[in-house]
């Protein structure tokens, strides 16, 4: 198969779209540069007299066709076609020195970034050969690469992290910032992972898995009709928004909209009681920038963990709180204690079910006695394929009503 290198598609702008027996057809930004023309004619001349023995070799003309293709086709076609296994030739082959695979990981990375934020993925799972978008909560496909192009990326997004790009066998966490149409801040976690390729001593080879979460900061919460509530979903979250103080989880799976959710209802906080609250929100980090609310990113690097951030929020004089994520028993408490105190507090949780909501808080080491005292509500949601909270779930519970 012809094939040209990255960096010569690149500097001139040009693409094989098609290759068969005969025939190469190329896109090409400009179809009208005749010395590129006729430098691909006479690459393709001598590759098809190699190929053939020097016999019956057909003329350029023959052996060539010329598309036009746009710039940003190109570029995806380029990145795209850079995650195959391709063959090897000479000037026109994938070059193997560190400067073209460096720019052909660069481009390969943000051609990926920029078709995620375009169908409006939240994360993108790279996993050895393989690479999946999470599109509406569901993981889809998009393409497979080499074992080799894959740590050439890999070692991109470690260096765009700030991580250890020599180390795979522990597991890392960054982020960078990428700038396309709009900011997204990229969060990054790298895992070690046992590979599905076998080596010849019939040892299993170590591998890697990363998964980098979009955040798009420009993104403004929807109201929660818009989300998919039903009306009297709605008016139970209204409800809820306008308490004084108590316990509020958000429950649900991976990607199932909670932190979205949380940032309707604060924003509804907001408009409706015209900045009569003071709102502090601490998450890892922020998913979306919202207006009148006072925003704490966490930092463990430094020390500013959640347990950390909650504790000096109370000096804040803070009338609603919102806790990006229930993860240990210190941070548990913490928001148990918080709800007890005279705080509305929100806060989301990894569960499968309202019920399992409360399970969780307990295998966390939280006093049920004082949990089920600050308990006000428990949403649970799910998403459907086309992105709605069509399963959704929303219940109160107040002091003397029944127990979970």
């Amino acid at each position: 198969m012809f094939e040209l290198s990255v960096s010569f598609s690149l500097f001139n702008k040009v693409c094989v779209l098609e290759c068969c027996e005969a025939l190469v057809v190329f896109g090409m930004v400009d179809p009208e540069d005749e010395v590129v023309k006729e430098r691909l004619k006479k690459a393709v001349r001598a590759w098809y007299g190699q190929k053939n023995d020097g016999e019956n070799v057909p003329s350029g003309d023959e052996l060539c066709l010329f598309e036009k293709v746009s710039e940003e086709e190109l570029k995806k076609y380029i990145s795209f076609k850079y995650g195959e296994e391709s063959g090897e030739g000479e000037e026109f082959s994938r070059t193997r020195n560190g400067g073209s695979e460096e720019k052909a990981a660069v481009l390969l990375l943000n051609s990926l970034l920029t078709h995620a934020c375009k169908s409006g993925a939240t994360d993108i799972h790279i996993e050895e050969k393989l690479v999946r978008f999470r599109i509406n909560g569901v993981l889809q496909k998009v393409c497979e690469l080499s074992s080799e192009k894959s740590g050439e990326l890999a070692r991109r997004i470690k260096l765009l992290s700030k991580l250890d790009v020599m180390e795979s066998r522990k597991g890392q966490d960054g982020q960078f910032v990428f700038e396309g149409e709009t900011i997204v801040y990229v969060r990054v976690s790298c895992v070690p992972v046992v590979s599905g390729t076998v080596a010849r001593s019939g040892e299993t080879l170590e591998s890697e898995s990363i998964v980098l979460r979009l955040l798009d900061v420009n993104r403004v919460p929807l109201s929660l009709e818009k989300l998919g509530f039903s009306e009297e979903q709605c008016r139970e979250l209204r409800k809820i928004s306008r308490m004084k103080n108590g316990l509020v989880l958000l429950c649900g799976a991976t990607g199932s909209g909670k932190s979205t959710t949380a940032a309707s209802i604060l924003s509804e906080i907001v408009s409706e009681e015209d900045l009569k609250r003071k709102i502090i929100t601490i998450e890892d980090p922020p998913e979306y920038v919202l207006d009148g609310v006072t925003q704490i990113k966490v930092h463990r690097e430094v020390g500013l963990g959640f347990s950390e951030a909650l504790r000096l929020v109370f000096r804040q004089d803070p009338d609603v709180i919102f806790v990006g994520e229930i993860r240990d028993a210190e941070s548990a408490e913490t928001v148990v204690q918080a709800a007890g105190t005279g705080h509305l507090v929100f806060a989301t949780v990894h569960a499968s079910g309202i019920r399992e909501a409360v399970f969780r808080l307990k295998n966390l080491g939280a006093n049920l006695e004082e949990f089920s005292g600050v308990l006000r509500a428990i949403v649970y949601q799910e998403l459907d394929c086309a992105g709605r909270f069509t399963r959704l779930r929303a219940e109160i519970h107040l002091p003397g009503e029944r127990q979970l």
